[in-house]
């Protein structure tokens, strides 16, 4: 090969790492040497912040109560946001009720009962009881698997919760898909509510996040008739989508309550409602 072929290929050489780095270069710092940010389209919700019952030390940063201003965010007054409730379930440990009894802000109270078809939480019995004793309002709720049938998860409850016994409505716990389509998730949590509802003679109470509730729940005007409680960490209410009404806003899962270890689930009800909306 001549050395005029030679230096032919060098230049080349050169032409092309020219072309190859200097376009990446660029692209990462601008002429006063800083570096640029790529921008990306999220096009999916970000992930809800509920309190996820099967990971309580992955809540998020402390927050207590919520700014309560002098109208809701639905426009229609203050009405029962000054009544806060709790939920808990074994995560909570031993809760000493007597305390809590003690704690004003506490007017009612939620107890995980059961989750899926075979999980059921080893501290409901005495949470119940003792709640009873001290003369707190108390419900159950239910975490439900969209990949499991609706009719074991529900005979599993009804199995450990007496209903009669009940002193407020039932709720659904909804947060997760689990590999379902959005209309099977839809069609299994159609089902079970209308079990709740032939039980207790009375709609039950969907729980589940804002984001979830947007991308999953509106728009189904069958599920749209039942009353909601909302989970989402902010100090400002939460908006649905066609700014659609809920009973019940779940503002943070780092609560604190006298006679409770560590972090609880805290939330108050919204705009014009008030306890009268759960009570069985």
């Amino acid at each position: 090969m001549s050395s005029q072929n030679h230096v032919y290929i060098i230049i080349l050489v050169v032409i092309a790492v020219f072309i190859c780095v200097v376009p990446a270069w660029a692209e990462k710092r601008d002429g006063k040497g800083k570096k640029h940010k790529k921008v990306e389209t999220v096009i999916d919700l970000e992930p809800d912040p509920v309190a996820h019952k099967s990971r309580p030390d992955r809540h998020p940063g402390e927050l207590k109560m919520p700014l309560l201003s002098a109208s809701s965010a639905h426009g229609k007054g203050t009405g029962g946001s000054e009544a806060h409730g709790i939920d808990v379930s074994h995560y909570q440990g031993r809760i000493n009720w007597d305390e809590v009894a003690r704690d004003r802000r506490v007017t009612y109270v939620y107890l995980k009962a059961t989750e899926g078809t075979g999980i059921v939480d080893d501290t409901y019995s005495y949470n119940f009881s003792e709640c009873k004793r001290v003369g707190l309002k108390v419900g159950s709720y239910l975490f439900f698997r969209p990949n499991l049938p609706a009719k074991a998860q529900f005979d599993l409850f009804v199995s450990r919760v007496k209903t009669k016994q009940q002193d407020l409505l039932p709720v659904i716990d909804i947060e997760v898909i689990r590999g379902v389509s959005a209309l099977v998730m839809q069609s299994r949590l159609l089902e079970l509510c209308e079990l709740f509802e032939k039980e207790y003679g009375k709609k039950p109470v969907i729980y589940t996040g804002k984001n979830f509730y947007n991308k999953y729940i509106h728009g189904n005007h069958r599920l749209r008739s039942y009353k909601f409680f909302i989970a989402a960490y902010s100090f400002i209410e939460p908006d649905l989508n066609n700014d659609e009404d809920y009973v019940m806003w779940q503002y943070s899962a780092t609560g604190s309550v006298r006679g409770i270890r560590g972090n609880v689930d805290m939330s108050r009800f919204v705009g014009r409602h008030s306890i009268k909306d759960i009570l069985y």
